[in-house]
């Protein structure tokens, strides 16, 4: 005998069914599901734990960045005036006090550096900050005139005059990392003060030889290390100019402007050429610190002891301090 099938009883169940699947999706919804208002305040919360961190981040790794739109002309000039009087008030009177020539040159910031990308980088455009006291008085050069040896080597390279052979290469390395004297002394007896002293003033600067002990001006230390720092002639061959570069930055008397540079900036490439004789104590050097500033300066003293760069010191701490401190 056939059932008949209970058609009611079909749809109840079918009923039945759909009502416990709905429930049960609607409450896996409402488990996984997060309140809007919970959502923003956890978003929100995450967002400003991240932005403190990545500020947390660029103030410990830049310290001295100056962030925010570039500064006005007037701003510029305010801040170059400042900069500049206070590093010219203290020249004066360390001039009044000491027997010193001091020559300071600002270099723009080294290209895509932090010091070039910050707010305030019009402040040290190319020679803005740059003053001297005695400048242009001609003192006792000590050692400092192998720079200007090496420029007219250079200049002889170029236009053919000398050969360049691994015993100049020897004695070179000598002349500039330990200051030895005998090869520049060969080349000075060898090419004569008129030659030499003829070329220097056709680059613009006085004489360094024939008038006793070889001397120069502070401002003619800096004025031949810009030549240098920008790839000016006699210094636009590469290959020697990098060679002088790398040997005055391992030149081995840094009690001068390197140890002052190092006492405030760490991590400062200083690129310089020492003298002393008796109680003549000088220093020229290219400085480039961590944040891409750049300078130049040339500081000869008198009356220090033999050897004794402990003014070099003190003066070449102050101007940077003045010049770049805020």
């Amino acid at each position: 005998m056939k059932r008949r099938v209970r058609w009611d009883r079909v749809i109840m169940a079918v009923m039945i069914l759909v009502l416990m699947v709905t429930g049960a999706v609607w409450g896996v919804t409402s488990l996984f599901a997060r309140d809007p208002a919970q959502s923003d305040t956890a978003a929100d919360a995450a967002s400003a734990t991240s932005d403190h961190q990545s500020v947390n981040q660029v103030t410990h790794h830049q310290p001295a960045a100056k962030k925010g739109p570039a500064l006005s002309v007037a701003a510029v000039a305010k801040q170059q005036a400042t900069r500049k009087n206070r590093l010219n008030a203290y020249l004066k009177d360390l001039a009044a006090s000491s027997d010193v020539a001091v020559s300071f040159y600002n270099l723009t910031p080294a290209a895509g550096s932090a010091a070039a990308k910050a707010s305030d980088a019009a402040v040290f455009a190319n020679g803005a900050l740059a003053t001297n006291v005695n400048g242009n008085t001609a003192r006792m050069s000590a050692s400092t005139y192998k720079l200007f040896i090496s420029a007219y080597l250079f200049h002889a390279v170029e236009t053919g005059t000398k050969t360049w052979t691994s015993a100049d290469q020897a004695s070179f390395d000598g002349m500039i990392v330990n200051s030895e004297n005998e090869y520049a002394e060969a080349q000075l007896a060898k090419y004569g003060p008129v030659t030499l002293n003829a070329y220097y003033q056709s680059l613009g600067f006085g004489d360094v030889f024939g008038h006793g002990a070889a001397q120069t001006t502070a401002n003619d230390l800096v004025g031949l290390l810009k030549r240098l720092a920008n790839a000016q002639a006699p210094f636009d061959s590469p290959t020697y100019r990098q060679m002088l570069l790398a040997n005055m930055a391992k030149q081995v008397y840094r009690d001068g402007i390197p140890a002052a540079v190092d006492a405030l900036t760490p991590g400062a490439v200083v690129q310089d050429k020492v003298g002393w004789y008796g109680t003549t104590n000088n220093d020229a050097g290219i400085v480039t610190l961590p944040n891409g500033q750049r300078y130049l300066l040339a500081i000869m003293t008198n009356g220090a002891g033999y050897q004794d760069f402990s003014m070099v010191q003190t003066i070449a701490k102050k101007v940077q301090q003045l010049v770049y401190g805020d």
